[in-house]
């Protein structure tokens, strides 16, 4: 009974295995292709000696842009994939620039109102500090009893959704003030936290292995 228990132990420990490095393959590819999609537009543009080829605005080039809403669609799965793209790169144009983008986009985070950055590869060495000061930075403000709800909330959003796991290791634990943060930050996410829920600390701890992709992606960038 033991050996058999075992072994059925072990299959599923593969089978869970191979559907996560399924998922990540998935992620990736989709990412990259959409990345080679929107390239070939804006080298389209710039051969048609367009309008929007004489932009020198970023941010012109994913307006309406479906290639770059279907990355932005992926949520926080896609993050540490894009993080890794960027990181990788040995160039420092449009392209990177439009990966940054994507990332605060994702993670619900504007980096330029506490951390000026001008190119990507600015962004992505102070994105990485970012991450590695979020549980740090949630331990704080969570454990601050001069500090009001609404103003403990507002600093949280301003971390993105890359604290949501740590935010949820605080309402697990009773801090369930911080909740409104949770139904925020989840918002428009494969699991999304609604004001209907009743037991706040429940939810946390059933919810909590959704996120937790997202946890060691920010816990190795400390």
């Amino acid at each position: 009974m033991k050996k058999l228990f075992l072994t059925l132990f072990i299959c599923s420990f593969i089978v869970t295995m191979l559907i996560n490095q399924n998922t990540s393959a998935s992620i990736e590819k989709k990412i990259d292709n959409n990345f080679a999609s929107i390239a070939q537009k804006i080298n389209k543009e710039i051969s048609l000696r367009s309008e929007l080829a004489s932009s020198s605005n970023p941010y012109d080039y994913i307006q309406g842009n479906d290639d770059f809403n279907e990355i932005i669609n992926l949520g926080n799965d896609a993050l540490p994939y894009l993080h890794k793209k960027l990181s990788r790169s040995e160039h420092d144009g449009l392209q990177e620039y439009i990966t940054a983008i994507a990332i605060e986009r994702i993670a619900k985070v504007d980096l330029k109102k506490t951390s000026q950055w001008e190119t990507a590869k600015d962004f992505n060495s102070k994105w990485k500090k970012h991450l590695a000061s979020i549980p740090a930075t949630v331990d704080a403000i969570a454990s601050d009893s001069k500090v009001s709800s609404d103003e403990k909330a507002k600093r949280l959003l301003e971390l993105g959704t890359p604290a949501i796991p740590f935010i949820l290791e605080k309402v697990e634990s009773g801090n369930e003030e911080l909740f409104p943060v949770v139904i925020e930050l989840t918002k428009g996410s494969k699991v999304e936290a609604t004001e209907s829920v009743k037991n706040k600390m429940e939810w946390a701890t059933n919810n909590k292995d959704s996120f937790k992709d997202l946890k060691k992606h920010v816990v190795e960038q400390q």
